[in-house]
Formats: structure tokens, sequence, C-alpha cells
């Protein structure tokens, strides 16, 4: 079950974010395109750039693709803080979803110490980028206001931008990360039965899976994307 909802998750992530770039690029970097045409052509487009997008995403190839991400713009502490972050990420995810979805037994022997050094990285990243990037990735101050019935409460979503959902997922991640360190620190601890165990090791899971779906999403809008899309 665990290994479907994830497969479906990553694949329902992935088509969202594909979807918002289709129309950008075909409203002129405006976000509120929705007629019946241009979602008919999504699908289309999606068959044509997948297979352009793996051999060459840009005119210009890999290498230019690589240096227009954002992140290479930041302030060179920041820079190598979420290149840290991420990159611990990369690796918890890689070895983490590989294991519990490929083999049976389950993550062990030296790729489970290097998960748990880089859990250690990843813990430590997070909390540094939660301090420094909070202010950043604040809410508005001001009063909360609801709209006045269900249909403007549903035209929320396409009225938020990238930057509104960056912030989103941003707390997203930042929960769900240390839901993840904390489910990976309790199981050591003497205090927890078998059955506990079973319950830790299930939460671990699913937060990792929470946390990948939301370090994608943001790294899409807000650290990978090249300006305007």
């Amino acid at each position: 079950m665990f290994a479907i909802i994830t497969i479906l998750a990553v694949l329902a992530v992935g088509l969202a974010l594909a979807y918002r770039r289709f129309r950008v690029r075909r409203s002129g970097n405006r976000e509120s395109m929705d007629s019946k045409e241009t979602k008919g052509a999504f699908f289309p487009w999606l068959i044509r750039r997948g297979p352009e997008s793996l051999v060459r995403p840009s005119p210009a190839g890999w290498p230019a693709w690589i240096q227009s991400f954002r992140l290479w713009r930041l302030p060179a502490m920041e820079k190598w803080l979420l290149i840290g972050l991420y990159g611990s990420f990369l690796y918890l995810a890689a070895s983490g979803f590989f294991f519990a979805l490929l083999i049976g037994r389950g993550l062990y022997g030296f790729p489970l110490v290097l998960h748990v050094f880089a859990g250690a990285i990843f813990a430590v990243c997070l909390t540094l980028a939660a301090f420094l990037k909070a202010r950043r990735y604040t809410f508005n101050s001001g009063p909360l206001v609801l709209p006045a019935d269900l249909k403007g409460l549903a035209e929320i979503p396409k009225l938020m931008g990238a930057r509104e959902w960056a912030k989103w997922l941003f707390w997203l991640f930042v929960l769900a990360g240390f839901s993840l360190t904390v489910s990976a620190l309790l199981p050591m601890l003497p205090w927890f039965p078998t059955e506990g165990q079973v319950i830790l090791f299930g939460w671990h899971r699913w937060s990792a899976l929470v946390s990948l779906l939301a370090g994608i999403a943001f790294a899409d809008l807000e650290l990978l994307a090249p300006d305007g899309n």
C-alpha cells in the first residue's frame, strides 16, 4: 500500500508541476489560463516535451540549464546551507525509498550508516534554514479574511502564485522534516516496545513521503526553476 501511494503521489505532484509550467509558458508568464483549449493541449505538450527534457532540458543543453538555477545566485552561506540540506535529503530519499519500495528487508548495512549520517546533516541544515529563512517565507501579518461562500474558497488555489505556494511548501517541508527527525530519534530510546517501534517506523515512512512531495514542489517553484518559469 505504501509503495502504491508513494508512486501515485509522486506522479500527481509531477503532473501538477508540469501543468503549472505549461500554463505559465502558454499564457506569457501569467498563471491564469483555464480554457478548455489550454487543458486539451497539455497532454500533447507533455508527450512531446517529456522526452525532449530528458535528453536536453534547454536549447543550450544540460550545463546551461543547471547554471540557470536560482540556487547559484544566492549568497554563499545561504547557497551552501541549501546545498547541504537538499544534498543530504536527496540521499535520504534515494536510499530510503529505494529500499522501502524494492528491497523487502528494508534499509541495512553501509547504506543505513550513510543514511543515519545524512540524517544528522539534514537535521542541522533544516534547523538553520528554518531560522534563517523564516522571515522570507512569512505569511501576511494582516487579519485572515475568508471567502463569503464555497465557490470563493475554491478559487483561492487559482489566485495563489508561485511565491505563495512556495511559502506553504517551505513550512510543510520544515514540519515534515522535523517529524522525520523525531520519528528517527525516538526509536533509539529504550522507551518503546515492539508495537511502539512499528508505529514509529510507519510515522517515519509517512513523514518521509510528505517531505519528499513538499521538497520536490518547493525546489521546482523556488530553487531550480529559471526566472520566469
